[in-house]
């Protein structure tokens, strides 16, 4: 399976990257970099491996730290990934950001 990256999921990544070079270390963002993609292979090897988003059936919700979840959904040939949410964010904002 090939793997996609939405819009909103390249900015929110990069608005989380922005975050940790600004208020944390480069070891600590190299590490949350290195989680999301072991992440993502993971889905890659088991797409239903997350459990379904509460907020759209159509995504997945994989828990990549405390602070962010990262929703992603599946099509015939492809993983596509949607969106990286701070977890401590109102929950209400999240389905105008899926699909």
């Amino acid at each position: 399976m090939t793997v996609i990256w939405t819009h909103k999921a390249e900015t929110s990544f990069n608005g989380i990257i922005e975050y940790l070079l600004d208020l944390w270390t480069v070891e600590v963002t190299t590490n949350f970099v290195d989680v999301v993609e072991h992440t993502i292979d993971l889905i890659v090897e088991h797409p239903e491996m997350f459990k379904i988003s509460e907020y759209d059936k159509q995504s997945r919700e994989a828990f990549i730290t405390k602070h962010t979840t990262m929703f992603y959904r599946i099509t015939e040939n492809q993983i596509e990934i949607e969106y990286f949410w701070g977890n401590f964010v109102n929950p209400t904002k999240i389905k105008n950001l899926l699909k």
